[in-house]
């Protein structure tokens, strides 16, 4: 049976909770060590001496989370002297040298005299939310308007802190430690989202991995080295806390500090891996970081008599609130209301007076589908209540991809067999209305077939595969079909430059990031792409408003 697939999943508001169960004590603990406040400690400790052991924690706690994980297989492998252990890709690398940049600076911000936690998250994350939107600007992926929403709502939470001054200064050191977070930032972000935010699992994993086992021991070389320079304040506290600094109290509460940012590191990146835009995730994990900040000064101030939250830091975790609400699951209002209405149909079916009656269109097999239109002894337009609501449309539909010979011949394939199931006719009736699916590609080997990996997937899902061969996309083509669904951005984008004309009707066909191509790979592959095609499909279908017909 295939099963629509659930493509809006509610895991990234798991790790959003992990987040802030990490961040709290984390933020809250640091800042409490560096102002002395801790029972047991002889006074405070600055940032350049904690954070050496801190550091030594997060690699034993980021390494053995992925040992544990086993996820060290996603890797790339380099041979050296007859053995393959793993090894990053150039990008990635650097993208874990950024990461070591963001892992120092954020520890270091919490260690500052005269910042708050709130202040430190308002200038961190307020940085990285304007940073959001311009790497999917360059990126050319597309931003949605609850995105938009959520990211100009905490940015006013943002504005509304920075503009309280009075609670705050800001020194040199800040403002550098700051810079050098978002920068790397920008970096990190630009290198991510080519690489890794996509629907693919390995990609996603490896580039986790790789960039994880770059990041904090790259960090704690380099700290390393600052501290056996030992030339001024800075270079001589890293020193002590290689040293003196490992053998007192305060060493512990480092490494708790250490666990806990290995745990918060592991949810935020995962976050940020989500392959929907930057601009929503950021939003996403900066909500989840203001509130900890919040939550951490309040213990503060509950347990140590610390200075409270000013009003408009209140104001602007309300603002916070209102964001993640408006990228909470609700905002796609259709499809909630459409989980709804299924779940009711399970419910109305186990009534025994009812439930034999009742057919749900979800519940539909492409096997039951094609046992039902076999029964339509013959079809007309007049025979079909479900064709009155396709009259509507102006043509079919088209399904594009590069070469036309896998992803987007799939896609035809399983919406013509949706087509007629939705008008309960026949499929070979298609033929004769205005709908029928088709696809082509923007790089074509002109009269290619079906790779046989691809006709095997159909078929293992019941999916009648009709003789096919690999076409261009045309002018005349475009302008003969109602929507044109794309199997990436950047397929749609070469639409768009190739038909500017059909900018309008030219959609991904995944709203939340590309169908990767299954060439190349194992037959499990593209059984697992065709499934997840068939799930768009019906969601696009339900989108535009085309039912399941009842026939007379």
């Amino acid at each position: 049976m295939l099963k629509k697939q659930r493509i809006y999943g509610l895991g990234i508001w798991s790790l959003g909770l992990g987040y802030f169960l990490f961040y709290t004590p984390y933020s809250g603990l640091t800042k409490a060590l560096s102002k002395g406040l801790l029972p047991g400690i002889s006074g405070p400790v600055k940032g350049t001496i904690l954070l050496p052991v801190s550091v030594m924690a997060v690699v034993v706690g980021m390494l053995g989370f992925i040992t544990l994980m086993n996820w060290w297989k996603y890797a790339g492998r380099r041979e050296f002297f007859g053995i393959r252990i793993p090894f990053p890709q150039r990008l990635t690398f650097l993208s874990g040298i950024c990461l070591a940049i963001i892992m120092g600076t954020t520890t270091l911000a919490f260690t500052l005299e005269g910042v708050s936690i709130v202040l430190v998250l308002v200038l961190l994350r307020g940085g990285v939310l304007i940073i959001a939107p311009l790497v999917d600007t360059i990126a050319r992926r597309r931003v949605r308007w609850f995105s938009w929403t959520a990211m100009l709502i905490s940015l006013m939470a943002v504005s509304l802190v920075l503009a309280d001054a009075v609670n705050y200064r800001l020194s040199i050191a800040a403002i550098a430690t700051v810079g050098a977070y978002l920068t790397a930032y920008f970096i990190k972000f630009h290198l991510m989202t080519r690489l890794a935010k996509t629907g693919d699992k390995n990609a996603t994993l490896r580039y986790f991995v790789e960039e994880q086992m770059v990041a904090s021991p790259l960090l704690l070389l380099a700290l390393v080295a600052l501290a056996s320079i030992g030339s001024g304040d800075t270079l001589i506290g890293f020193r002590h806390g290689f040293t003196t600094f490992l053998l007192s109290k305060e060493a512990l509460f480092a490494v708790m500090i250490g666990l806990l940012y290995a745990g918060l590191c592991v949810c935020t990146t995962l976050i940020f891996l989500d392959r929907r835009e930057n601009t929503f995730c950021v939003p996403m994990h900066c909500g989840s970081s203001m509130l900890s900040g919040l939550a951490a000064t309040y213990i503060l101030s509950f347990v140590y008599h610390q200075s409270s939250t000013s009003q408009p830091q209140l104001i602007s975790a309300g603002l916070i609130v209102m964001a993640l609400g408006v990228l909470s699951p609700l905002h796609h209002f259709e499809r909630f209301l459409q989980k709804v209405r299924s779940s009711l149909a399970n419910i109305y079916e186990l009534l025994p007076s009812f439930g034999a009656s009742f057919e749900k269109p979800d519940s539909l097999t492409l096997s039951s589908v094609q046992a039902t239109v076999a029964e339509n002894v013959q079809f007309t337009q007049n025979e079909s209540g479900g064709l009155d609501h396709f009259a509507k449309l102006r043509g079919g539909f088209l399904f594009v991809c590069s070469g036309n010979t896998c992803r987007s011949p799939i896609a035809a394939a399983i919406g013509n067999v949706e087509i007629a199931a939705r008008l309960q006719i026949p499929l070979t009736a298609l033929d004769a209305t205005k709908l029928p699916a088709v696809s082509a590609g923007i790089s074509v080997s002109v009269g290619a077939p079906m790779t046989t990996e691809a006709q095997e997937a159909l078929r293992l899902l019941e999916v009648p595969v009709m003789s096919h061969s690999a076409q261009n996309l045309t002018v005349e083509l475009a302008h003969e079909v109602e929507k044109i669904y794309c199997m990436t951005e950047a397929h749609r984008n070469a639409v768009i430059d190739l038909i500017p004309a059909a900018a309008a009707k030219t959609q991904c066909l995944d709203p939340d990031g590309d169908v990767e191509d299954p060439v190349g790979r194992e037959l499990a592959a593209y059984v697992n792409c065709a499934t997840r095609i068939h799930g768009l499909v019906r969601l696009r279908f339900d989108e535009i408003g085309l039912p399941y017909g009842v026939a007379k």
